[in-house]
């Protein structure tokens, strides 16, 4: 009966999400309010007004490190869409590769996890498709091409999931970034291969898996040694910019070959103007839309900036300490430390307003851009406080604690379980941070009951749960939005499900390897 009681918050979810198909709001209402009244109607978890009125507390305090992200990374995406920016720069790297094949490994390997690391929550699928489309592929093609560029979503929005995960189980963010990375390495191959069959058929994998597997496993060494340095943020970042730059090379192999030897400069100048001149042609295209002439470096060099002072807090270690210790809030009763000069988000906010300068022409449209920020923020950000605080709830009235042992009855078994379990948070919430917001607790109580290794478990709970955000309500809804096709999302639940389940599979297998 303990354990029907326990996993009421959770059944509320999915029939709100699933079911009832409610905003995510809307369901991490609903979750609380069942973890609420769970406590208040059921003995076996009751909790004192005091007690719970602290375990609300401490889920909003969890969730400021998270807005602190969140805002400031929709604010940059939306002063760069305010210029077409970002497609500015999408359509940019495109022609950097000329041949087809090798444009959907860089988009959707490359470009889309940069994106997705970035800013994060789905921003990578709706800069990509509009790509798709137009270099001529299907709706169908170019919205499944769009979810698959979201296998970087542990690294999304500079790690917010990854170091939330970390943050509530007390592990270090670059050991759960590494274990992530390990038990989902073979993926980005899988993706890329897949992206290749979905987009030119069998004579596209033929010709191209050398460079599909190349780029996969850069891909995975990227993100697997860049969260150890210089950290768990900018892994994604620096892994996704490996690729590109891996794919730019070897596109234009030949050409670097010649300027390496001197030859044929006139070509070399030729190019140039061709590529000056198409940037040329983009600005004026935009400016016939009414959108503000900017060219590709203005675009680029908000990522350039955001890169360099990230890199500069995390490596440079007196500094990183004196950023750490100042002006930091920390309030032990509730579990909250937010070091606002260490944080992703203050660069993040940093970068914002250095972006206003560098466009320039924004500053009259910055009102407007701000309110649609903060308009895209609050539901999230309503849903996600939500959900950290049912989790707290749980865990303060021991229903977290009955289903860890629940499962550490299964002992070394439930390493079979625990990806699918998480797998189950992420599709229901589309969101890893949310995810691991609900279950962290939960695989932290089953590592303490079991003896199974924590960073494994959450290592499984990272990757398994953001790689079923893919094909999660909200991400296909996103997809077909961005297409143009309404009810296209069971058809993309239907063409991506094996591929998800695939993938949880692959990392329950490397998990059960992992663990002696």
């Amino acid at each position: 009966m303990e354990i029907i009681i326990a996993t009421m918050p959770l059944w509320v979810a999915i029939v709100m999400l699933v079911v009832l198909q409610r905003p995510s709001q809307q369901a991490g209402l609903a979750t609380l309010i069942a973890a609420m009244g769970s406590t208040l109607l059921f003995p076996v978890f009751r909790l004192f007004p005091g007690q719970l009125l602290l375990a609300l507390v401490k889920g909003l305090a969890t969730s400021l490190s998270v807005f602190y992200v969140l805002f400031p990374s929709l604010l940059l995406y939306y002063l760069l869409k305010s210029v077409d920016g970002m497609s500015l720069l999408g359509r940019g790297i495109a022609r950097l590769v000329p041949e087809r094949d090798l444009q959907v490994l860089l988009l959707v390997i490359g470009f889309a996890p940069f994106a997705e690391s970035v800013s994060g929550f789905g921003v990578g699928t709706i800069l990509v498709i509009p790509l798709f489309l137009a270099l001529g592929y299907s709706s169908a093609q170019s919205a499944i091409l769009g979810i698959l560029g979201q296998m970087a979503v542990p690294w999304g929005g500079l790690a917010i999931g990854t170091v939330l995960g970390a943050e509530i189980t007390n592990l270090d963010p670059s050991i759960l970034g590494s274990t992530t990375a390990l038990l989902t390495a073979p993926l980005p191959v899988v993706y890329g291969l897949v992206a290749l069959a979905v987009s030119g058929g069998k004579k596209s994998v033929q010709r191209r898996w050398p460079e599909a597997i190349a780029a996969g496993v850069l891909l995975t060494i990227g993100v697997w040694g860049f969260s150890w340095i210089p950290g768990v943020e900018l892994a994604g970042v620096l892994g996704s910019t490996l690729v590109m730059s891996f794919l730019v090379v070897w596109a234009n192999r030949k050409l670097f070959h010649k300027l390496f030897h001197k030859a044929k400069r006139k070509r070399t100048v030729n190019l140039v103007n061709t590529a000056r001149n198409s940037s040329e042609k983009t600005a004026h295209d935009s400016a016939e839309y009414g959108i503000t002439k900017v060219s590709l470096w203005q675009v680029i060099a908000p990522y350039g900036i955001l890169t360099a002072i990230l890199l500069i807090s995390r490596l440079v270690v007196p500094l990183k300490i004196l950023l750490k210790s100042h002006f930091a809030i920390s309030i032990a009763a509730i579990n909250l430390n937010l070091p606002l000069l260490y944080n992703p988000g203050f660069y993040l906010l940093l970068t914002a307003l250095a972006t206003v300068t560098i466009l320039g022409t924004v500053v009259h449209k910055l009102q407007v851009i701000t309110i649609q920020a903060w308009q895209q923020f609050i539901p999230g950000a309503i849903a996600l406080a939500c959900f950290l605080a049912a989790s707290q709830v749980m865990q303060a009235s021991g229903m977290i604690a009955s289903l860890g042992m629940a499962a550490a009855t299964l002992g070394d078994k439930y390493i079979w379980v625990a990806p699918w379990l998480a797998a189950l948070g992420g599709w229901i919430t589309g969101s890893s941070t949310a995810s691991n917001a609900l279950l962290s607790q939960l695989q932290q109580e089953v590592s303490i009951q079991s003896g199974l290794p924590l960073e494994w478990l959450m290592g499984a709970q990272n990757g398994a749960s953001a790689h079923a955000t893919m094909i999660s309500p909200a991400r296909a809804i996103i997809a077909a939005t961005a297409v143009g096709w309404s009810g296209a999302e069971v058809f993309l639940l239907r063409q991506m499900g094996l591929v998800v389940l695939g993938a949880v599979a692959v990392i329950m297998s490397l998990l059960v390897l992992a663990v002696p």
